[in-house]
Order: C-alpha cells, then structure tokens, then sequence
C-alpha cells in the first residue's frame, strides 16, 4: 500500500485503530469482516488527508505551488509592467519573477540587484555609482564630469545579450537588440527615485 506523503500508509493507520477497539468475544477483529472493513476504509480517508496536507504545505511555497499559482500570482501583482513587456513570457518566467519579489523584501538595492541578476541566471554584477561634487566629496574628486550631471549609477552584468531580427518579429523593430528588457525593467523598479541607471553587459562568448 502506498504511503501517504506525511509517512502514514493507509495500514499504519488501519493498524492503529484495530488495536485501539476493545478486546472480547463482542469484537471481531478478523481482516474479512464487516467492522474492519469499515476502519480500512477510514484508514484511506486519513492516509488522504496527510497527503493534502502534504499538499498544502508545498502549495504555501510559491517554488512548488501548481493549484494556488494563479492566486500567488494575483497577490502579487503577475503579470506586471516589466513582465508585460515581453514577448509571450513562459509560466517559469512568471514564477521566477515571483519569488524574486518575495525574496527581495527588506533587502538594500545593491542586495536586490544581485538576486534579481541571479534569478536571471547572471552568475556575476557589479554596481558602481557616479555622485555630483558636494561639500562633503574628497579633494580628488571631480567637480564635474560631461559623462554625469545627476546621481548615476552603473550596472554590469556578466551575460552578452543580443537578439537579432527574425521573421516573427514585426517590421517596425530593428536588425538587432541589445539588453535585457526584464532585468532592465525590475531593477529600475526599485532603483531610487534620484538615480539614473546605466546597464553595461559582458562581452559575447564567441
């Protein structure tokens, strides 16, 4: 008999209940009769239940969810702007792009870029940021710079992304793009309001 995926079979728990029935002559505890079948039968029912238990636990892990997906993404948001912009986003997708923002909670934007690069499967990212001179700036510093007029910042990530055009894409799109549209979307998301982000990809390996 197979095992509920709590650990109790169906005959664990038959056995359980036969040696809880009193003891004498009024009680036949034969396999074959009526009363034992009776306790097999709600020996399944309860071998049932651990599994949907089971069930239920892996339902409260976006990771594993499949019944309650559709409600994760709801709560959440999913399909959002950045998602929306995709072209014909995978259920995958969507699921990678939910456990990022759970995971992202509490956490500071350098953190946050980091995950969401992982998520994406960057395997490295950098972060490197471009201030206006003030008063509290170091003496080496510039007082300006053509390449900066407001707080920048520079994300570089590992992966070389380039797509090229294809006969199912519309006329009106060029020969080639470069970056990654949903990374690009969810780290300006949560970038600071002040900042001007800046993505910088790797090198194509050839």
């Amino acid at each position: 008999m197979a095992r509920g995926r709590l650990g109790y079979s169906t005959d664990d728990y038959y056995n359980a209940m036969k040696a809880l029935l009193p003891r004498g002559p009024a009680w036949e505890l034969d396999d074959h009769t009526t009363l034992m079948s009776m306790l097999y039968v709600a020996a399944q029912e309860f071998a049932q239940i651990d599994a949907l238990i089971k069930k239920l636990i892996d339902e409260s892990d976006p990771r594993d969810a499949q019944v309650t997906l559709s409600e994760w993404f709801t709560q959440w948001g999913i399909p959002d702007e950045c998602l929306k912009s995709i072209d014909n986003p995978s259920i995958d997708l969507y699921r990678k792009v939910l456990v990022t923002k759970i995971a992202t909670l509490g956490m500071s934007f350098g953190e946050l870029v980091a995950l969401i690069a992982r998520s994406l499967d960057y395997q490295n990212v950098s972060i490197q940021n471009f201030n206006t001179f003030t008063t509290r700036s170091s003496c080496s510093q510039a007082l300006y710079d053509d390449d900066w007029k407001a707080y920048f910042m520079t994300i570089t990530v590992d992966k070389y992304n380039k797509k090229e055009f294809t006969t199912a894409w519309d006329a009106s799109r060029p020969l080639a793009e470069w970056g990654d549209q949903l990374f690009e979307c969810m780290v300006k998301s949560l970038a600071p309001c002040h900042a001007n982000v800046i993505f910088l990809y790797g090198k194509s390996e050839l």
